[in-house]
């Protein structure tokens, strides 16, 4: 699963900055822009020649950055660091008059023959503001309630991304942790304003983010990553009201005469409110980058935004959940679209948005038996696997064999995110045969967080930064490791970073003779699609170490193709979470822990586990049609360049760029080969 921007640019959601400053506190000068920061994006209309168009894409890049400043920041923009998306219904407003404006723009010009790329670069503008407008007119934040991309998840994952090395950035975060408060409650106003609207969220969806604020509100402030990211890689100790400072630097710094060096570092001693029940120093970190006066100053700010600012907002929308949002919440034997007002056309809607299929191929029904026959197929795939490794063709002892031996699963969390680093390197060793571009940019595995890894998905992807400051990110889950199948995790690390996710993202990246809207944004499709995709072709590669780690590739496609049964089941036909959840267990060989997570994940996001299995299809009939168009001339570097090249291009954009390579090519003579 990709986390564009932070994971999927079509719910990017926007909110206005609401900065709290203490009132003893004088409010910070804001510093002037950086020259090089001018000039920044110069490239946001690279390869396009018509100058009106090139215009247009520029203005529409740097409106998607300012909307979504988180999203910036995981790009690398320095701008915004220090702002947050405004999703009150006054921003959800603007950005439709923004979206229409710049659509509007396009068909003005769409009126003259564009050509050769730059006919490209507007049909996939159109589909992005097209987009763009559709789930603005969703308002996916009024009743959608998400543990694995809420608004606390959000925030906390800012810890990891974002930079505080120079006093500008400093000074950014803290703006911007000031402001996350707001961010906060207003998400909370979003959600009470579709409960009043008759638009509610899964119970079992608000239930998993109360339980995940209990947690993150369990941890004192000081030790949240919001407050690491201020402490300098310091230890912090408890200090009891009262307590003796000076032993305390006795104890910890060698002398009794350091406490001066104690009470300038921690600022917060000096106010009684805060430490009449006892509070925490920190102790200072020997070669600290930053002199004594700088940390105290970033700590203090930090700490005190935490403390008094965001802290009490999660408590807020907590409560938000537990006492207005619960009670309304759709039921577990109601959880899909089918029993929202206006349902069915939601769910059409969604389909459209997620899979860039036109709308008269955005069939529930159509897609329903489509996945049934595909979990067919893969069923009698595992069956005649089964016998080869377990002398048995009976799908059900196969489950049992994959899902209760513990020789199959893990049992350590190292072990977890080792298997994913080799399989990794030995992935990164066989791409030169199969692939012409191969990014620069680097993948480092690193496991999901603690505060959402009970409740999320058995991995993501995080994108690298634009400019080349961070690499790409492949969070493995460690949860549990008994519970992680050992035969899993070659095709999780593939499809996840390279050749699946990472390759195709950091391509995109690196393709500076794209426009930037192309190559950071895209179809979900064709990125879920190309990612498994992937899998298999793995195989063909010659990657997997063995049947059983083969049975993973089966498992994945048969979860895949349950996927489209499941989700068009709970939001077209109505299926409770319990029949989704039963589906998956009798149709895949996904653990008991996963499947619940996965029919969550369909709940909260309808429609965008749709993408994976119709973006696969979609590009593995472009390959058997230039396979037979070409015969011996085909070969696998050439097809994957020309599908990656452009970005992640709608479906039907990728048809016609590979029908039009094809014609290009000619028909070569049919003989076997390789492809090679």
């Amino acid at each position: 699963m990709s986390n564009l921007a932070a994971r999927f640019p079509l719910r990017s959601l926007l909110l206005p900055a609401v900065l709290a400053f203490a009132a003893c506190e004088a409010i910070r000068p804001l510093l002037p822009t950086p020259v090089e920061e001018l000039d920044l994006w110069a490239d946001a209309a690279a390869g396009v020649t018509d100058a009106a168009l090139a215009d247009l894409c520029a203005d529409v890049w740097q409106a998607e950055l300012r909307a979504d400043p988180f999203r910036a920041t995981y790009l690398g923009d320095p701008r915004w660091h220090g702002k947050v998306p405004d999703t009150s219904l006054e921003g959800r407003l603007a950005r439709k008059a923004r979206l229409g404006g710049f659509r509007e723009r396009l068909r003005v010009l769409e009126l003259r023959e564009l050509l050769g790329a730059d006919a490209l670069t507007a049909e996939l503008l159109r589909a992005e503001l097209e987009n763009g407008l559709l789930q603005n007119e969703l308002a996916l934040e009024e009743w959608t309630v998400d543990p694995l991309e809420g608004p606390h998840v959000r925030i906390l994952n800012l810890a990891n991304v974002q930079p505080y090395a120079s006093e500008r950035e400093r000074d950014q975060l803290v703006e911007r942790w000031e402001a996350l408060a707001g961010f906060v409650r207003q998400a909370g106003r979003n959600l009470e304003r579709g409960r009043s609207g008759g638009r509610v969220a899964s119970r079992t969806a608000v239930e998993k983010v109360i339980r995940q604020l209990d947690a993150v509100l369990a941890q004192p402030p000081h030790l949240s990553p919001l407050v690491s990211v201020a402490a300098g890689g310091g230890r912090w100790i408890e200090f009891p009201n009262g307590g003796n400072l000076a032993a305390l630097a006795h104890e910890h710094l060698g002398d009794a005469r350091e406490q001066g060096v104690l009470l300038d570092l921690n600022r917060h001693l000096l106010e009684p409110e805060r430490t009449v029940n006892g509070t925490h120093v920190l102790l200072p970190t020997a070669g600290d980058a930053l002199d004594l006066t700088a940390r105290a100053e970033f700590l203090y700010d930090v700490l005190r935004a935490v403390e008094q600012d965001i802290y009490p907002a999660l408590a807020g929308y907590r409560d938000v959940l537990a006492n207005k949002i619960l009670p309304a919440a759709r039921e577990d034997d109601r959880p899909g679209l089918k029993y929202l007002a206006g349902g069915a056309g939601l769910y059409k809607q969604l389909i459209h948005a997620h899979t860039s299929l036109p709308m008269d191929e955005c069939d529930a029904k159509a897609i329903h038996e489509y996945g049934l026959e595909e979990v067919r197929r893969v069923r009698v795939e595992i069956a005649q696997l089964g016998s080869q490794l377990f002398g048995t063709r009976d799908v059900a002892a196969v489950q049992a064999k994959l899902r209760n031996d513990p020789e199959v699963h893990f049992k350590t969390r190292a072990e977890v995110a080792a298997k994913a680093v080799e399989a990794l390197a030995r992935a990164r060793g066989q791409l030169r045969g199969f692939f012409g571009l191969v990014p620069e940019s680097a993948c480092e595995v690193l496991p999901i967080p603690e505060f959402e890894e009970q409740d999320s998905t058995i991995a993501y992807y995080r994108e690298p930064a634009a400019d080349g400051s961070r690499p790409g990110r492949y969070f493995v889950n460690t949860y549990a490791p008994e519970t992680r199948p050992r035969y899993e995790a070659e095709v999780l690390a593939f499809h996840e970073a390279i050749p699946g996710h990472h390759l195709q993202i950091a391509i995109a990246q690196e393709r500076a003779e794209l426009p930037r809207f192309r190559r950071h944004s895209g179809s979900t499709a064709f990125v879920e699609g190309w990612a498994l995709y992937s899998e298999r072709l793995c195989d063909e590669m010659g990657l997997y170490s063995g049947d059983l780690d083969r049975m993973g590739v089966l498992s994945y496609d048969a979860w895949r193709a349950a996927r489209l049964v499941v989700d068009t089941g709970l939001h077209f036909f109505g299926w409770s979470r319990d029949e989704a959840i039963e589906y998956l267990l009798d149709n895949t060989l996904l653990a008991a822990n996963n499947v619940e997570n996965e029919v969550d994940r369909y709940i909260a996001w309808p429609g965008q586990a749709l993408a994976y299995k119709l973006g696969q299809r979609e590009i593995l009939a472009l390959r058997e049609q230039a396979r037979t168009a070409l015969g011996a001339g085909f070969r696998y570097p050439e097809f994957h360049d020309r599908v990656l090249e452009n970005g992640a291009v709608t479906l039907p954009a990728l048809r016609g760029v590979i029908e039009r390579w094809i014609g290009s090519r000619g028909r070569a003579p049919v003989e076997a080969s390789s492809g090679r």
